[in-house]
């Protein structure tokens, strides 16, 4: 709801206020490692195995969108990793989520993948199509730009790039009204209908990790 996204909001700044203080950043990291480190690393690097994204890299504003993203359903819950994020930011209030956020920011960042198998895809043919798709909004090194509202694709895995990919390609993201850049997002994705090329780009821009 607004009401819940302004109290996430107002808890953050109020947090970001305090930064300074041991107890803030205290209070911030129990959060974080009592509802994420679980799935997403006590550093933040993600799990390849439970599908959890590494959070380092993404942006505040990102990741506050993403959390009130869950909590509001702008993803088709059909996907259980998307259930499992889903049921977990529903269970907590704005003060919890703030603190959460607060102890990723404080994370360093890692492009640290952790990769169980070799990525399919020609990442020949993907740096190509990720300049001609992906490079305007993503950045030449897919590094993200804020400002377009396009994350930082880093220390992201090829196999959870090209399931996001897919996803607004099918329509289970950025179908929201609420959801500004995934709608963005959803249009610019239909660019590659070839399963193989979406291979091929997510292959590329994990590599870039390396």
């Amino acid at each position: 709801t607004r009401s819940w996204h302004m109290k996430l909001s107002q808890k953050l700044a109020a947090l970001m206020l305090a930064i300074s203080a041991l107890s803030a950043s205290s209070l911030a990291n129990d959060a974080y490692q009592t509802h994420c480190a679980s799935c997403h690393g006590a550093s933040g690097a993600g799990n390849l195995s439970l599908g959890a994204p590494n959070l380092t890299l993404f942006s505040d504003a990102y990741l506050e969108r993403q959390l009130l993203g869950f909590r509001e359903g702008w993803r088709d819950t059909s996907d259980p990793y998307t259930q499992t994020m889903s049921a977990a930011v529903g269970a907590l209030d704005a003060g919890v989520v703030a603190e959460a956020l607060l102890a990723i920011d404080q994370l360093p960042d890692s492009r640290e993948i952790s990769v169980a198998k070799a990525a399919a895809g020609d990442t020949d043919r993907g740096a190509d199509l990720y300049t001609a798709y992906c490079g305007a909004c993503h950045g030449t090194n897919a590094g993200g730009n804020d400002a377009l509202g396009a994350p930082s694709l880093l220390g992201l895995d090829a196999d959870y790039l090209a399931r996001q990919y897919r996803h607004f390609s099918e329509g289970r993201r950025g179908f929201h009204i609420d959801d500004r850049y995934g709608k963005q997002m959803s249009r610019l994705s239909r660019s590659l209908k070839d399963s193989s090329l979406i291979d091929d780009v997510s292959a590329y821009v994990a590599q870039l990790s390396q």
